[in-house]
C-alpha cells in the first residue's frame, strides 16, 4: 500500500532570496508515513524540478516510491460485446 503523497502547485511570490519578484514558482508538499505521519515543503522554478525535488526528498527519508497496489475486488475491466459499427461519410 502507498504510504506517501506528493502535491505540486503553482505558487506566486518570493519564497526564496534568489527568486525573481512576482514570478510563478512551484511549491511541492509531501506527506509520508514512517513511524508516524510527517510533512515537508519546498519550492522550485518548474513543475518538473518540483516533482524531482519532492521525490528526492522522499528517497532521502527512505520512502519506497516503487509501490504497486494489489488487484481490486471492486473494479472490473469492461470489454465491448461486439465490434463497433463503421460509419462511412456521405457523398
Amino acid at each position: 500500500m502507498k504510504k506517501h503523497d506528493i502535491l505540486i502547485e503553482p505558487w506566486r511570490g518570493t519564497p526564496s532570496a534568489g527568486s525573481r519578484r512576482g514570478a510563478t514558482e512551484f511549491r511541492w508538499t509531501v506527506s509520508y508515513e514512517k513511524d508516524g505521519r510527517f510533512y515537508a515543503q519546498g519550492f522550485a522554478d518548474s513543475h518538473a524540478e518540483a516533482r524531482a525535488a519532492a521525490e528526492a526528498y522522499l528517497k532521502e527519508q527512505g520512502v519506497d516510491l516503487n509501490w504497486q497496489s494489489g488487484p481490486s475486488d471492486s473494479a472490473k475491466v469492461l470489454t465491448p460485446r461486439s465490434k463497433p459499427a463503421v460509419v462511412r461519410g456521405l457523398r
